[in-house]
């Protein structure tokens, strides 16, 4: 069931940029270094668009066949809405949320194991809080809008390995927070081999930064399973306004129509405006959901997906400008649904 500054000084003294630490409650912040490594990100992404646009000014080969069958160059467009159901806070009140996102990407194509893309992303979300008192009155935050600019990179390693890498960057802000404030990036990464026909399986990882907070480094496993002629396992993004890299268990109804259900872990921290309650603070959400859907195929087209699912072990919490804890509350499970479509050509 796959949330985006770049500018750092360098110093002359021997080349190095300076390690500058800053006290946190969490532990020192080694800021140089990090900003350092949003710009190789940064640079990263120039280079990834900077080769696609060469693509696709050389010949295309396969000029004459069908687009659906062609390698080479490609462009896809998604778009997607999910609603979150309001939900009990067990510090009082509660909320629900709103989700608008569209996705634009352009990519070049060798074969199946080898590509390279780049996906701009925009998502609006919209929380409801519903709190006459408490810590949570007034409304910590209302829309958050999320621009997101990333590069996945396939490569083949020989006959039976393949390398998966995803740079990107991003900014999670509220209304009119500063931008230059809200960007976070990092890179998703790793290899998986081919067991047999059909079954292709890896260790990966995870570096992200987060705002006023530690580096978030975690694991994860590529998984690419033909488990029958109906049944496949794949790790990807999750279902259509979904954020987070998932799980996901497909069925093939027909050559139509799929099954889907899938699970994922979901975490995000925002950047709070100016002129709210915590001036320049930082939001967080996290949680953990389940999810099933069914999904039509528009015969080569694209995809239309309509899922629902549950969010488990939610937690909301609200930091000052430089992340230390205000106040953190569970939240109830709570339904939502959502609905997606996507297009190639």
């Amino acid at each position: 069931m796959v949330n985006d500054t770049l500018n750092s000084e360098e110093s002359r003294d021997h080349g190095r940029t300076p390690e500058v630490y800053e006290n946190h409650p969490k532990g020192p912040k080694i800021i140089g270094p990090l900003t350092d490594g949003i710009k190789l990100i940064g640079r990263v992404l120039i280079c990834c668009s900077l080769w696609i646009v060469g693509q696709m000014l050389a010949e295309d080969e396969n000029a004459n066949m069908p687009r659906s069958l062609q390698n080479g160059w490609y462009q896809s467009f998604e778009t997607g809405a999910l609603h979150q159901f309001e939900t009990d806070m067990d510090s009082a009140g509660g909320f629900g949320v709103s989700r608008f996102l569209a996705r634009a990407s352009i990519g070049y194509r060798k074969d199946f194991l080898n590509s390279t893309s780049l996906s701009f992303g925009y998502a609006h979300t919209s929380y409801q809080f519903n709190a006459s008192t408490g810590p949570w009155a007034p409304e910590p935050w209302g829309g958050v809008h999320t621009m997101s600019l990333s590069a996945p990179i396939r490569r083949s390693l020989g006959s039976d390995w393949m390398l998966l890498a995803i740079p990107s960057i991003r900014t999670i802000s509220e209304d009119n927070a500063d931008l230059g404030q809200s960007m976070v990036g990092g890179i998703i990464t790793g290899i998986s081999y081919q067991v047999r026909p059909g079954l292709s399986i890896g260790p990966g990882f995870g570096v992200l930064t987060q705002l006023e907070d530690s580096v978030n480094v975690f694991p994860i496993v590529l998984v690419d399973w033909a488990m029958s002629e109906k049944f496949k396992l794949q790790t990807g993004r999750g279902f259509g306004a979904s954020q987070g890299p998932g799980l996901v268990l497909t069925y093939a109804l027909s050559d139509s129509w799929n099954l889907m259900i899938g699970g994922r872990m979901e975490r995000f921290r925002l950047r709070l405006n100016s002129n709210g309650r915590v001036p320049n603070g930082v939001g967080q959400d996290r949680k953990a959901s389940v999810s099933v859907g069914a999904q039509y195929a528009m015969g080569k087209l694209g995809f239309i997906t309509l899922y629902t699912g549950i969010n488990l072990s939610g937690e909301l919490e609200l930091n000052d400008a430089v992340g230390n804890e205000i106040v953190a509350t569970d939240y109830d499970s709570t339904p939502f649904v959502g609905l997606n479509a996507s297009i190639r050509f």
